[in-house]
């Protein structure tokens, strides 16, 4: 069966300005069931523009190109020239090396403990300075390459990189323990961080509601983490009336959404959208990799 491409989301400020792209930022987000990006005009730090898309029936990286090309060459914004083109690839191939570990000749062996990096797969690196290590993960070689044919000087780093890195300074100040679950379609990430320190992340895939909290349980026992006192909050595309939130309040008392960037300005037309949706979208801007 072909890929399918679905609009989920097309908003832009009556102010945009395509004639003044040049003074305009981009960040673009690709995963296996998804792509989406977000305008930035820098001169007010306002965010102006935004458009995602769900794909469906994509099971190989081809057909993930394929869609990628589809989109990237019909979509007219896109193609507009930009002051800053930035870009993030979702994987749950990826490892951590603390800095004392890193060693740059190594990076198949690092990697390969956790995942099997396959033929046409190619290892790419961020270096996070607030964690103070590398993070290593699996970029499939026709993706980077078509991310360079369209989009040659934007530099591209790791979903979890910028997760990472924004989480531990919002956290930075804080003492208690806290969960941040980071949700997509098939997959979510949990993050426990404490005092400025990260300890624990990782990725789970899921079919049902009970795989959700299924894993999201196993990981508070497995910290020791008291389900009625720690407080847990959600990211990404995951919408206060869902089984997976209704699920997830049975098990855990205190639960919120995450907020949008305050440090950023947003049109109105932003207002549509929740505020948990597109975390790191909006905060690879903040990103110094």
């Amino acid at each position: 069966m072909p890929h399918r491409i679905n609009l989920l989301h097309n908003i832009s400020d009556k102010a945009f300005d395509k004639k003044a792209s040049d003074k305009y930022q981009l960040s673009i987000q690709l995963s296996l069931d998804g792509f989406s990006f977000c305008v930035l005009d820098h001169s007010q730090l306002k965010f102006i523009g935004l458009q995602a898309f769900d794909f469906q029936y994509i099971n190989s990286s081809g057909q993930f190109n394929a869609a990628i090309e589809q989109l990237i060459t019909t979509n007219e914004l896109l193609s507009l020239p930009y002051n800053k083109i930035i870009a993030l690839y979702e994987t749950n191939k990826s490892t951590l090396i603390p800095n004392a570990f890193y060693d740059r000749e190594n990076h198949s062996n690092a990697l390969g403990i956790n995942h099997h990096v396959e033929l046409g797969e190619t290892i790419a690196s961020d270096h996070l300075p607030i964690l103070e290590a590398y993070n290593l993960w699996v970029l499939p070689q026709i993706i980077e390459n078509t991310v360079k044919k369209h989009f040659p000087d934007a530099p591209l780093h790791h979903h979890t990189s910028i997760l990472i890195e924004q989480l531990l300074t919002l956290t930075k100040n804080h003492n208690n323990h806290e969960v941040f679950v980071y949700v997509r379609k098939t997959w979510f990430d949990i993050l426990v961080l404490s005092n400025g320190r990260l300890l624990f992340s990782n990725s789970f895939r899921y079919q049902t509601k009970e795989d959700f909290i299924y894993f999201l349980i196993y990981v508070l026992e497995q910290l020791e983490l008291n389900p009625e006192t720690v407080q847990l909050t959600f990211l990404g595309m995951i919408l206060k009336r869902s089984q997976l939130y209704d699920i997830t309040v049975k098990y855990i008392r205190n639960v919120s959404f995450i907020q949008k960037p305050a440090d950023f300005k947003f049109s109105y037309v932003f207002d549509e959208i929740p505020n948990h949706f597109y975390f790191n979208l909006f905060n690879h801007f903040r990103c110094e990799l």
